[in-house]
Formats: C-alpha cells, structure tokens, sequence
C-alpha cells in the first residue's frame, strides 16, 4: 500500500464497532469497510505474569505475539495510550481494538502520528492529541503548518510562512526554507535539509552540529529503535548513541520510496511504482 492507506474491518459489515465508554464508533464506508488514509499506534504493554525474557531497550520484554496485543481498555491505567491504534478516514478519527474494529471516533479531518507515547490528529493549521477512545483534547494552531513531529504531549512543528521551528523548549531558526521529513529520535529533533540533517536537542531546543548526509532533503526520516534513518533514492541511517558515522544502503529505485515505515530495528520503504515493500534491517 504505498499511498499510506489501510483497510479497517468492520464486524458484519455494518460498521458495529464497541462503542468505547458509550461513545459513537462513528459512519464507515460502503461494504462495512473502512478505508484509512492515515494509521498510527502506541506500543502495548505486558500484564504481571506474562513470561518474557528482557527486550533491548529498557524496561521492555519479548513476549510471543499471541500476548503482545493491546491490554482490554479496562484494564489500561487511567491516561494511558498503551496499545491504542488509531486510524483517520474522511473526516473522522477512528479508534481500532486489535482486530481492527473501530471502537469509538471523533470528528477531525487530518491524520493521526505517533511518538513518544501520544498520537496526536494533525490536520490544516491545527492539531489535537488523543487523550481517550472518543476523546481528543484542546486544538493547538498551527499557521501554516509544513512538518511536524511528535514527542509525547509535545509536537514540533514548522511553517511554511518562515524558517522557524516551533513547539519545544524555546524557538529555532533553522535558516533554510527548503525542508523534508521530520523525526525525534535518540534525545533529538532530526530535519532534513540540502546536504544532510539539521539536528536540535530535545531537552534544551538548542541546535546541535549538523550532519552531512547524501541526499536532501528527503520526503521521509523514521526512528528505528534508536537509528535515525531517511531515504531517496537510497536509504541511509545514523545511529547517534553508538557514535558510528552515517551509514548508505543501496535500495536500488528510481525515486524515493512513496512510505517508509520503522518497525522495531527494521524499516519498510514502498516504491512508488509497484505493490511492494523492501525490508531493510538496521
């Protein structure tokens, strides 16, 4: 599916979702499905008992799929995003349990991103962060909204209408107005210029020594476990904790992929011109 779009289920085809907290799982399309424009997700978490053996970040574990799915909403910590899915199609929100069954929505026409724990819905100009099933919270004004990136309850952003980055600890200048992807990844905020990649801290928004790169800027920056990885005609990573320079990894297309996608220490890039996805592990 390289335009980004999914397919949502519906059970028996009428669109009868669990309506989460009395909430309307909202309209869907013709055929009892959904057709989703935009998809995005928070880890889930582990239940006390569950055997795992220690993950490779901190504070997680590997556990077999058939435990890895979302806890039930009732038994998720009051505030807690932890194994929510969400989906946008047409002018909604849509909140999906694990087997892609829209359990509550919210009217917001946009797309949902995901990091650091929060999805926020961005659309033209504003943004709002998903706070419950059915729930979003205050609208934050984007003016002329160009790329964004979320951080939790935080979300960086710039605009068209000058080269400032907005959202965290204090303003920046990025002093270029030719900009791509967008990423916070391993303590940072990454943004692709010409020449390579403009990087600001996320603990002091104070901007950091820039990186060269041999493409930008590019459509696409994802963070795969810790690995900053962007792509146009080839794919290159950084992996800025282990200090190891930049590294190029040959996709072998004729333009830039039309997603890319960071699974765990994987990235999934989709070619434009075929129904198809090149694995790249980082």
């Amino acid at each position: 599916m390289p335009d980004g779009e999914g397919v949502g289920r519906v059970a028996n085809g009428r669109g009868a979702g669990r309506a989460a907290n009395g909430g309307d799982p909202g309209r869907t399309a013709d055929g009892g499905v959904l057709k989703l424009s935009s998809l995005a997700a928070v880890p889930g978490t582990v239940s006390a008992g569950t055997a795992g053996v220690p993950g490779t970040l901190a504070g997680t574990v590997m556990v077999p799929r058939t435990f890895a799915g979302a806890p039930p909403l009732d038994s998720r910590p009051a505030g807690t995003l932890a194994g929510t899915v969400a989906g946008t199609a047409g002018d909604r929100v849509y909140w999906l349990d694990p087997e892609g069954l829209p359990i509550a929505s919210a009217q917001f026409e946009g797309r949902v991103l995901a990091g650091g724990g929060e999805i926020w819905a961005v659309g033209a100009g504003r943004a709002r962060r998903l706070t419950a099933p059915g729930q979003l919270g205050e609208a934050v004004e984007l003016p002329g909204l160009d790329q964004c990136a979320v951080e939790g309850e935080r979300l960086w952003w710039t605009s068209k209408r000058d080269t400032a980055l907005r959202g965290g600890p204090k303003e920046v200048d990025l002093e270029s107005s030719e900009r791509g992807g967008m990423i916070v990844c391993a303590g940072s905020l990454w943004v692709s210029v010409a020449g390579g990649l403009l990087r600001v801290s996320a603990w002091s928004g104070e901007p950091r020594r820039f990186v060269r790169a041999p493409e930008g800027p590019v459509p696409f920056l994802v963070c795969a476990n810790g690995v900053v990885a962007g792509a146009g005609h080839d794919l290159f990573a950084l992996a800025p904790a282990a200090g190891a320079p930049l590294r190029v990894i040959s996709l072998g297309l004729a333009s830039p992929p039309a997603l890319m996608i960071a699974a765990g220490k994987h990235v999934w890039a989709f070619p434009a011109d075929r129904s198809q996805a090149l694995i790249v592990s980082l």
